[in-house]
């Protein structure tokens, strides 16, 4: 009856490790596919350009914040169904990233990389069952060898905006505070001194402070007025 038992709780044990594995597994990221998985995944397989009326629609799910993008194309050539050249079609997208506290738990981030308006790039779509075009998960877009897969732009972040470097001087003169003391103030502020030591001092060594003094005076008032 034991043995029974143990056998049982071992056979419970590995059950719910699978479950748990299988579990964690879907919710991992979805692997990159490769060219011919790509192909076999898709109902639908076109050359296009991406047109600028892209909608996205932002939403958030839990820690997670969601952009879905639809886009319209313009086919410039069809490798697999029905779609013809010069036919205007729309196909959805989506990505998301984690704005939660801590670490993400396993979960994919959805398509990468994403189109921008005016690109051409190859659509591997996938035709849902509403008649609606997605993009295969995860990478169903192929980009141009020039593109930047890693453009924030892409997944939905507003452009950089890059300051002019013509500019700079300017905007750096703007935001320096203009200095309280001057050069006539600091003249002055010595030149007080000075007037007053020379009081103290007999005979020409009186008048040699006093005439420096002046000179302090005389030239802070200068710059003053220029």
């Amino acid at each position: 009856m034991n043995a029974l038992l143990r056998l049982l709780v071992r056979t419970l044990a590995v059950c719910t490790l699978f479950m748990v594995g299988s579990a964690d597994a879907a919710r991992r990221e979805v692997p990159l596919r490769a060219p011919q998985q790509l192909l076999e995944m898709s109902t639908d397989v076109v050359l296009a350009r991406v047109l600028p009326d892209v909608e996205i629609e932002t939403s958030t799910d839990g820690g997670w914040s969601r952009r879905d993008f639809t886009f319209s194309l313009l086919v410039e050539d069809v490798e697999k169904g029905g779609a013809k050249r010069g036919d205007r079609i729309e196909a959805t997208a989506w990505h998301r990233a984690w704005v939660g506290l801590g670490d993400p738990p396993p979960s994919s981030a959805g398509h990468r990389p994403l189109p921008l308006a005016g690109e051409v790039a190859r659509f591997h779509l996938r035709r849902t069952d509403d008649g609606v075009l997605e993009v295969v998960l995860p990478n169903g877009v192929e980009l141009a060898t020039s593109a930047d897969p890693l453009d924030p732009v892409r997944y939905g972040e507003p452009p950089r905006v890059e300051p002019d470097e013509g500019d700079a001087p300017e905007d750096a003169a703007a935001k320096t505070p203009a200095d309280p003391f001057g050069w006539e103030i600091i003249l002055i502020l010595l030149a007080l001194p000075v007037l007053v030591g020379s009081l103290k001092q007999p005979g020409k060594a009186r008048w040699t402070l006093l005439g420096v003094s002046l000179v302090m005076f005389v030239a802070a008032a200068l710059i003053a007025i220029s």
